[in-house]
C-alpha cells in the first residue's frame, strides 16, 4: 500500500520559566515551521508553567498556521498538578493518539512514581522526594496503548518525555516498565506481520542518539536551549544580571541558537533535519565534564539522519 509523505516540526525543553531568552528561541522555531509549510508541529515538554506571565509565550506557539500537540514534561508539574497545566495548553488528556497522513502518532505520559502498589501523578515536584521510583506509565495507559495499536494499520511513531528505554540504575534515562512497553510494540508489530511502530521519540535528557532496541528506533531529540552539567560544574556564561535572574545558567551549558528538527516521514524512510548550534562560553570537557551520558556524547546539536524502516 503506498503511504503519502508528511513533514512535522519538532522541539522539546525549552524551559521557559528557567532559560534565557526561551521566547526567542520559541519565535525563530514557529517562524521556520510556518515556512517550511508543515503538516504539524509538536513539543516533547518542560514547556512552561500556567502562569499569566506565560500566556505571550503560549501565544507564539499558537502563532503556527496548522494542528500542534503537547507532551507533558516532569518540570511542566513543578508548581501545579497535572490538570492545570493540561488546561492551560488546551490538551483534554496526558496521553492520546492522532492521525496524519497515512501515518499515526501516539502520545504518553511517564510523569507519574510509584509507591505503595499505585501510581501516583507528578504534582507541584512531589517527583524530587522519590528518586528511583519515578518515570512510569499506568497499568491503564499501557492497556488503552495495546488497544490503540491493534485499531491502526499505520505506521506507528510513540512521543514521549521520557525515554521509553529500560531505566538503569543510577541513571536518569528510561522508564520503570518499559519491559512491559517493549513487549506490546512487539506484539503489534508481529501481528501486523510488518514494523508498525517505527520509532519512539523523546525529549528529557537533552541528548542526541539513536538506539535500535527490537527492531524499533529509540531517539533522544536534544533540548531547543541547553544541557544542565550539576551542581559542581559552575561558569559564568552571560552578564551577572542575567545570571542572576536564571541562576540554573551558572550549572549549565546554554545554546547559542536554538536546535529543533524538521520530519519527514515517507514510505520507508523517516527522516530527521536536524540542526547544530555552539555552547555560550566553555565546552562540557573544557571544564571537566565527561561529555557523555548514557552512552550518548554531549552536543549543541539534533544530528540530521536517515533512518530506514
Amino acid at each position: 500500500m503506498e503511504r503519502n509523505r508528511i513533514r512535522f516540526g519538532l522541539m522539546t525543553d525549552i524551559h521557559q520559566d528557567l532559560m534565557y531568552k526561551a521566547s526567542d528561541r520559541l519565535q525563530e522555531f514557529i517562524d521556520q515551521s510556518n515556512k517550511e509549510d508543515l503538516d504539524f508541529i509538536i513539543q516533547l515538554g518542560d514547556f512552561c508553567f500556567p502562569v499569566p506571565e506565560n500566556k505571550s509565550f503560549l501565544g507564539i506557539w499558537q502563532q503556527f498556521d496548522g494542528p500542534n500537540y503537547h507532551v507533558l514534561g516532569n518540570h511542566d508539574m513543578d508548581i501545579c498538578d497535572k490538570q492545570s497545566i493540561m488546561s492551560y495548553l488546551g490538551m483534554k488528556r496526558n496521553y492520546y493518539s492522532f492521525d496524519c497522513g497515512d501515518y499515526h502518532f501516539v502520545v504518553l505520559d511517564a510523569n507519574f512514581f510509584r509507591t505503595d502498589d499505585h501510581y501516583v501523578d507528578y504534582s507541584f515536584g512531589n517527583y524530587f522526594k522519590h528518586g528511583d521510583a519515578v518515570d512510569n506509565l499506568t497499568d491503564e495507559q499501557l492497556v488503552w496503548l495495546k488497544e490503540d495499536l491493534s485499531h491502526t494499520d499505520k505506521p506507528t511513531i510513540l512521543f514521549s518525555h521520557q525515554s521509553l528505554e529500560e531505566k538503569d540504575v543510577g541513571m536518569n534515562v528510561g522508564i520503570h516498565n518499559s519491559g512491559k512497553l517493549r513487549e506490546i510494540l512487539r506484539e503489534a508489530n508481529q501481528s501486523a506481520g510488518f514494523r508498525k511502530v517505527i520509532a519512539c521519540m523523546n525529549g528529557h535528557n537533552h541528548l542526541d542518539g539513536v538506539k535500535v532496541i527490537d527492531d524499533i528506533y529509540f531517539i533522544h531529540m536534544n533540548s531547543i536551549s541547553y544541557y544542565y552539567l550539576g551542581p559542581e560544574f559552575n561558569s559564568v556564561r552571560y552578564s551577572k544580571e542575567i545570571t542572576e535572574e536564571h541562576p540554573i545558567l551558572r550549572q549549565s551549558v546554554p545554546y547559542e541558537e536554538p536546535i529543533y528538527a524538521i520530519i519527514t516521514l515517507e514510505p520507508g524512510l523517516l527522516t530527521i533535519k536536524g540542526k547544530e548550534s555552539t555552547y555560550v562560553g566553555p565546552d562540557p570537557n573544557v571544564i571537566g565534564h565527561s561529555n557523555a551520558n548514557a552512552g550518548h556524547v554531549v552536543s549543541a546539536k539534533i544530528s540530521s539522519r536517515q533512518l530506514k524502516f
